[in-house]
């Protein structure tokens, strides 16, 4: 009796020990989250059982290729991407720049590969490839679920090759154009026209003593050469400048800082770079970087296809008050991306680490969600450009460019007005530009020569959303067409009602008058 009572006693206390233990226990979900390890068995117990039961043999490694980019993809972050071996050695020529290509910026954006901006005097820019164009297909194939990676492996190739391209502009037409690769090798640093020596000048309005430089990117030679440029004017007795980062998909940071210094007094903020596991590191302008004295007024012309290392410069001369910034809000490409090898024969991992944050403290990056990214230019300053006024501004400058045996263009020696330049040029951001200049250098003030942002930003943004997602629809749409079409032709050839057509030397005299 003694005994029975004893293990019932035992029994009991096992029972409310496990209870106690089961109510210690997290939910399954709840352990699913915070449990790494069976994160881990979940991951191989899946790929168990399909190796194991699924009715066709898998391809494993795209399986666990999948897996990895789907683990990114839950990011929502375009500059995070998975190397595969195979890609590795693409890579390393990418970014030590030995490669040719069609010279253009690019980035996935809601899963449709778009154009962040095509460089200046390169292929992609002389085929009419513009700032936010959607890339629907690559030589007849579909960019569907494309990789940046992927993209580039099929956009680049050797030098003087075609690669044709099918693009939505943001106007909603379609276009293939063949573009031919070429060694990209850029002229980062140009003036307004050409003197008789052919070489830039860089003072669009003599008169009034008004220099203009423009910067295609941001490369290791660009600061010596806007040095240069900067000092060439100051011997010209320059009482204003206009610094042109329109369609700069950016480049190096140390360019970038420098470019900065050039008009920044000393101890001033430029960007600040931080993350969740990156400690803060603040960089800042030095006395002897000065270029332009601080008395000297600065326009600086930025849009939707300056990105990068354009919008530190943006940012840091416009939140400092050195600069008047006049277009619209920048790109927004505020990332740091670090590139982690993995070990041998896995490949590599390029992963978002930091943001970089303006003088203000606001993040340059576009994020999901998030109504701000970029650079805003003030109330009053902003000046947009549709698709067609971009197209035609473009064809303009591209004339301006060429190099010319017989001397500079015809009508260099005119005088630049903003009237003559909204005429000519058909740029009425640079005219607005040399506005704001001319007020500035008369009154002492900056003249609103825009509009109002805050109500135009907000709908632009909204605008661009509605754009992305009718692209993506649209593209969807069409490719369900031709499926249907297809579909159409197959079940017309099974019924004979399609008849290949018969050669004149096939026909008789009758079926010429057959209906």
């Amino acid at each position: 009796m003694q005994k029975r009572l004893t293990i019932a006693v035992i029994a009991l206390i096992s029972v409310i020990n496990l209870a106690v233990w089961a109510q210690d226990q997290p939910e399954p979900e709840t352990a699913l989250k915070t449990d790494w390890g069976k994160q881990v068995d979940l991951l191989i117990d899946i790929r168990s059982e399909i190796v194991g039961e699924y009715v066709e043999e898998p391809d494993q490694q795209a399986m666990i290729e999948a897996a990895v980019n789907a683990m990114i993809g839950t990011l929502k972050d375009p500059y995070t991407s998975y190397l595969p071996p195979r890609e590795i050695k693409h890579f390393n020529k990418a970014i030590r720049g030995s490669f040719s290509g069609i010279g253009a910026q690019i980035n996935v954006d809601e899963g449709q590969l778009r154009i962040v901006t095509p460089l200046e005097d390169s292929p992609a820019w002389k085929a009419g490839i513009l700032a936010g164009d959607a890339v629907l297909e690559i030589d007849g194939k579909s960019t569907e679920g494309i990789t940046v990676n992927q993209a580039v492996e099929r956009l680049t190739g050797p030098e003087g090759t075609p690669v044709r391209v099918k693009v939505r502009h943001e106007d909603g037409k379609t276009q293939e154009i063949t573009i031919i690769r070429a060694r990209i090798n850029i002229q980062t640093v140009k003036g307004f026209l050409r003197g008789d020596d052919q070489k830039w000048d860089y003072m669009i309005d003599p008169k009034n003593k008004i220099g203009y430089v423009r910067l295609t990117q941001f490369t290791q030679p660009t600061a010596g050469k806007l040095r240069a440029a900067l000092k060439e004017l100051k011997d010209q007795g320059a009482k204003g400048v206009i610094l042109d980062l329109r369609f700069n998909g950016g480049g190096l940071l140390t360019s970038a800082q420098q470019v900065s210094d050039m008009f920044l007094p000393a101890d001033k903020r430029i960007v600040s770079i931080k993350g969740r596991k990156v400690n803060e590191r603040v960089l800042k302008s030095s006395d002897d970087g000065t270029v332009i004295d601080h008395d000297v007024p600065v326009v600086v012309l930025a849009n939707e296809g300056s990105a990068s290392a354009s919008e530190i410069v943006t940012g840091a001369l416009h939140d400092n008050g050195r600069a008047k910034f006049i277009g619209t809000r920048t790109f927004g490409k505020g990332s740091v991306q670090q590139v982690k090898m993995l070990d041998v024969g896995l490949g590599a991992l390029k992963i978002t680490n930091a943001y970089y944050y303006l003088p203000s403290g606001r993040n340059i990056h576009r994020r999901e969600s998030k109504e701000t990214w970029g650079v805003d230019p003030d109330d009053g300053f902003y000046v947009p450009m549709d698709v067609t006024q971009v197209r035609e501004m473009i064809e303009k400058r591209r004339d301006i460019d060429v190099l010319r045996k017989d001397g500079p263009q015809e009508g260099g020696d005119a005088a630049v007005t903003p009237e003559s330049i909204r005429k000519d040029l058909a740029d009425p951001q640079l005219a607005a530009g040399l506005e704001a200049m001319l007020g500035k250098l008369k009154t002492g003030d900056w003249p609103k020569v825009g509009k109002g942002n805050a109500d135009d930003l907000a709908k632009e943004t909204r605008r661009a959303a509605l754009k992305r997602q009718r692209d993506l629809v649209t593209k969807r749409l069409e490719e369900i067409d031709a499926q249907i079409a297809k579909l159409e032709r197959t079940d017309d050839a099974i019924d004979g009602t399609i008849v290949p057509e018969k050669s004149d030397d096939d026909k008789k005299p009758d079926d010429k008058n057959d209906e």
